[in-house]
């Protein structure tokens, strides 16, 4: 029978070499620090969740931006004056009451816009410096419009307003002068698609 060394003994190890080490988990895998609770998962699950969400937010708004670009054939607009009696267009949708034109053809350089009665306008800024729009009136049969000589304040407006002008009459195909009676004026759109809108007076044929 082995004597215990005695705390006198100069040769026994010191007590902290006795103490046994923790054993490792079953399989290897190191124990999971007390500090690594239930709450600080959800608490970093969150953040991860809330900074995914931030990105995509910030892509999509990039894809808006550059999504909207230069007006293109099939949009729609209203003109007004900036300083400098320069025009500036603003883009709507083509059934809201402010959408008094269309873009009907839109060319890289100075292009004539062809035979029609359009509206050319050409961009002067921004990337898309130098296009040429070709703008048609956006009126349906009914339609009454006041201001109508001036490209920047042209509008429409009830036909019982004082201030209604014309009363738009659109027919499919090109029309002769004499399809429009009584009408002030006599705009053609060889489009697509082509169409005749005739301009009269409001209190005529209603």
């Amino acid at each position: 029978m082995t004597t215990p060394p005695s705390d006198d003994n100069p040769f026994s190890p010191p007590a902290y070499a006795t103490t046994p080490s923790p054993m490792p988990p079953p399989g290897g895998q190191q124990a999971i620090p007390h500090w690594f609770t239930t709450k600080v998962r959800i608490t970093l699950a969150v953040c991860v969740v809330l900074a995914l969400a931030l990105g995509s937010l910030g892509a999509l708004g990039i894809s808006r931006i550059n999504a909207s670009g230069p007006p293109s054939d099939g949009d729609c607009l209203y003109l007004t004056r900036e300083a400098g009696s320069k025009l500036a267009y603003h883009r709507v949708a083509c059934n809201a009451d402010n959408a008094t034109y269309k873009v009907e053809n839109a060319y890289r350089g100075t292009i004539a816009c062809g035979s029609g009665d359009y509206v050319k306008f050409r961009l002067s800024s921004g990337s898309a410096s130098g296009r040429t729009l070709c703008l048609a009136l956006n009126v349906r049969t009914g339609d009454c419009l006041r201001d109508v000589d001036d490209e920047a304040k042209i509008a429409k407006v009830s036909c019982a307003d004082p201030a209604a002008k014309e009363r738009a009459e659109v027919f499919t195909g090109y029309r002769g002068d004499n399809t429009c009676e009584d009408a002030d004026q006599v705009l053609s759109y060889p489009g697509p698609p082509r169409r005749t809108v005739c301009l009269a007076p409001p209190g005529e044929n209603i």
